[in-house]
């Protein structure tokens, strides 16, 4: 076919230069956008970030910095982080755009929105266009730019946060898919299972995105089955007649809807018509196979990957674990709705209904993405029910496809004064939301807008410096300080935070601010902090997350960090041991900041009961404690914790040394279940023959602090003997092991003692 004109001008080469043209003016329009509202943004916050908001800048400048340095070990690092549940393969892509524009804050958040957000909002669109059945290059762009408008595409980022990284894997894997819902190119099955894998990979929440898209692909067959089954039903009933499917054959002809509604024969066996069996074989049993090759594909990328965080994933109860983390029904639904605003989820609602009704959107593909959002709303909202901002990443996409449809089908299906009256209503009502949603100044609307997520600025800025460079002088050898508050307004990690900006990053960890445990489903009783705490540092009123904060958790479980703070403001003994140093400081929301000092080591007896009152007043035990622990190491700053879980009821111990210090950890308290006869029992070894031999001290202790009864015994190469040791008494609460010398002097690294399968009977 010829496409010139009478000249011999080639039109579709200009056309296809006109629309190439067109959208490089847009992607650069875009990425104007972008980089003014974030600058703008970034650039009138003054606060120091904390928790999650600090965390993944935080290791990216430092790996971007290591790799700078000593690439070698930065590689090495970036490969020993995939067993961690947070790894650092997400922060590689932003490595390069740190090192050319630099380490603040401006350059991280512009990293991530132009790196990893810009192609989301671009992937997005095409998924639109997909769905859409209007010009693709108008709904690619319109869609583009209607994701400006929700303040949800925004805010997870300008907070901090990378995990847009994995939305980039999953989009792609949708496009991908609904490209082809039947996946008859099998090109499409490795692609898809890749992505799915790669997004897991980045963030280990992304597998609830990963059981969507399954469960989307699952329910569609199954709907399409039913459809087929029907109209089906009614060709045989009515032979000459057709089911009505014109409509949709004739915007979406690749659905097969047209050929469905044919008349056919029925075969010879009666018990099931052929093309239903054809069906069921065609779309139920192969289907199934294609979706079962794509998990296997994504399990073993994930295994081969990173082998230790996959079977991690799979054997830890993580609802247990964040159980902190989940909140009520009604909560989580409030939240969400100020995350949006309930006229941005009407209209997603109407947009997807109306699309469907009218035949605007390709059945397929909206049957597919509508499932997959529904899907993830109730695992996010319904079954896992976490509010922090960054899972909002989840829904958005949904939202964000449901206005495009929405905007679309008004456009084209309505007319006159109704059709400008209803766009109009819809786009100033996105507009102000997105202004309520990200200007400086909280405005207390009602739930049919956002809430407020404005640039972060602490009042108390300066006060907080004070703070934190009184602390540095205080404790100039890293002397280990106890915060006793864990909010969104003081915390350990803000006062780190602050430390950062007085000092280069070199001095960081020069101030020693222990900040966990913080929460009970996922950490440990605060006693051994709290016995190597030179100072305490206690805000007044309680600082603890609030139901209405960014960074929530679910009321009342802070219990181990109150009991510390209950602790001083209640006068228990232990805080005899420190002494309440003069001076004050007055933070932000009437907070005010004492600091203790300790005067002396707390001793045995009141650091039992210290203990037996944490347990009365943090009724269930903390989610990760062992019954063994270390009374002079902490299991989140020690890099060599001396206590290892070997299986259920057996413990392995090794006296290692303390952290900045030369002496071992060689006190080690039982908690679990005792009987009024307890034996010790394990397997000895000293690995340095130079050793001359250990004493080995068992005490039985009541929760009142006091002794019950004990048991000695010495161990070196010669003797070569197991532990075995027994104490009895009446109402029995704790077990002491002591490791000492045998020669009554400290021990030292060439006294370094192993205890495997330790156990109490």
């Amino acid at each position: 076919m010829n496409n010139s004109d009478a000249t011999g001008f080639d039109m579709s080469y200009f056309k296809l230069s006109r629309k190439v043209a067109i959208d490089c003016c847009f992607l650069l329009l875009l990425v104007l956008v972008i980089v003014a509202v974030t600058s703008l943004y970034v650039s009138s916050e003054r606060t120091f970030y904390w928790w999650d908001y600090a965390g993944y800048n935080t290791a990216t400048v430092n790996t971007a910095n290591l790799f700078r340095d000593a690439p070698a070990k930065a590689w090495r690092e970036v490969i020993e982080s995939l067993a961690k549940e947070k790894n650092l393969l997400i922060s590689l892509p932003l490595i390069p755009f740190i090192l050319l524009f630099g380490e603040s804050r401006l350059s991280y958040i512009l990293g991530v929105s132009l790196i990893y957000v810009l192609p989301f909002r671009l992937l997005l669109g095409a998924i639109a266009a997909r769905l859409i059945l209007v010009d693709p290059q108008r709904v690619f762009w319109s869609t583009v730019f209607l994701s400006l408008l929700i303040p949800m595409s925004w805010i997870p980022t300008l907070r901090g946060y990378l995990d847009t990284g994995g939305c980039v894997f999953v989009a792609l894997a949708i496009l991908v898919y609904v490209g082809d819902v039947r996946l008859k190119s099998w090109w499409r099955i490795p692609l898809i299972g890749f992505l799915l894998a790669g997004a897991i990979l980045l963030r280990r929440h992304f597998a609830y995105s990963a059981i969507a898209f399954f469960g989307a692909a699952t329910l569609q067959v199954i709907i399409d089955f039913i459809i087929h089954y029907l109209r089906r039903n009614k060709a045989m009933l009515h032979p000459y007649q057709s089911c009505g499917n014109e409509e949709i054959s004739r915007f979406y002809p690749q659905s097969g809807y047209r050929e469905m509604s044919r008349p056919y024969p029925q075969s010879e066996d009666t018990a099931v018509p052929y093309p239903y069996r054809k069906y069921l074989w065609e779309f139920g049993v192969k289907f199934g196979v294609k979706l079962s090759a794509i998990a296997a594909i994504s399990f073993t990328i994930l295994m081969l990957v990173a082998g230790d965080f996959t079977r991690s994933a799979v054997t830890v109860n993580y609802r247990d674990l964040y159980a902190a983390w989940s909140l009520s029904l009604g909560d989580i639904l409030t939240r969400y709705a100020g995350f949006y605003g309930l006229g941005t989820w009407l209209l997603a609602a109407v947009g997807f209904s109306a699309g469907i009704a009218t035949g605007m959107l390709a059945l397929d593909a909206a049957i597919f993405v509508l499932l997959f959002g529904i899907l993830s709303l109730i695992l996010w909202l319904v079954v896992l029910r976490y509010g922090y901002l960054h899972y909002t990443i989840h829904i958005t996409p949904i939202v964000l496809l449901g206005l495009s449809a929405f905007f679309w089908t008004s456009w084209l299906k309505l007319r006159g004064k109704v059709r400008y009256l209803m766009l109009g209503v819809a786009g100033f009502y996105l507009i102000v939301n997105v202004a309520v949603g990200l200007i400086p100044v909280k405005l207390d609307l009602s739930k049919l807008f956002v809430a407020n997520f404005g640039p972060l600025v602490r009042s108390d800025y300066s006060e907080m410096l004070k703070l934190v460079e009184f602390l540095r002088k205080l404790a100039p050898n890293q002397e280990p300080i106890y915060i006793a508050g864990a909010s969104n307004n003081f915390n350990a990690n803000i006062l780190r935070q602050a430390n950062r900006k007085l000092n280069p990053p070199e001095d960081w960890w020069k101030l020693n601010a222990i900040g966990r445990p913080q929460i009970d489903s996922r950490d440990t009783y605060p006693l051994p902090e709290l016995l190597q705490a030179q100072y305490a540092v206690v805000a007044v009123p309680f600082q603890q997350v609030l139901p209405g904060d960014e960074q929530v958790l679910r009321s009342g479980e802070q219990d181990v960090v109150k009991v510390v703070y209950d602790a001083f403001t209640q006068n228990w003994e232990i805080a005899w041991d420190f002494q309440l140093l003069p001076e004050q400081f007055k933070l932000e929301n009437n907070v005010t900041v004492s600091i203790y000092r300790r005067i002396r080591p707390t001793s045995i007896e009141v650091a039992v009961k210290t203990l037996a009152a944490m347990q009365r007043q943090i009724v269930d035990r903390p989610g990760t404690q062992l019954d063994w622990i270390s009374l002079q190491q902490s299991v989140y700053t020690s890099p060599n914790y001396a206590v290892i879980r070997a299986g259920d009821n057996l413990y392995n111990i090794v006296t290692e040394p303390i952290k900045n210090s030369k002496q071992l950890a060689t006190s080690f308290l039982y908690l679990g279940a005792i009987s009024e006869k307890a034996r010790v029992t394990g397997k000895l070894n000293l690995p340095n023959q130079e050793c001359p031999g250990v004493l080995l001290r068992l005490t039985l202790w009541n929760d009142r602090g006091k002794s019950i009864d004990s048991a000695e015994m010495v161990y070196s190469k010669i003797s070569a003997i197991d532990l075995n040791l027994l104490v009895e008494g009446k109402n029995p609460s704790y077990l002491l092991l002591e490791v000492l010398s045998s020669s009554k002097q400290d021990l030292t690294d060439r006294c370094r003692l192993e205890i495997d399968n330790l156990a109490v009977r």
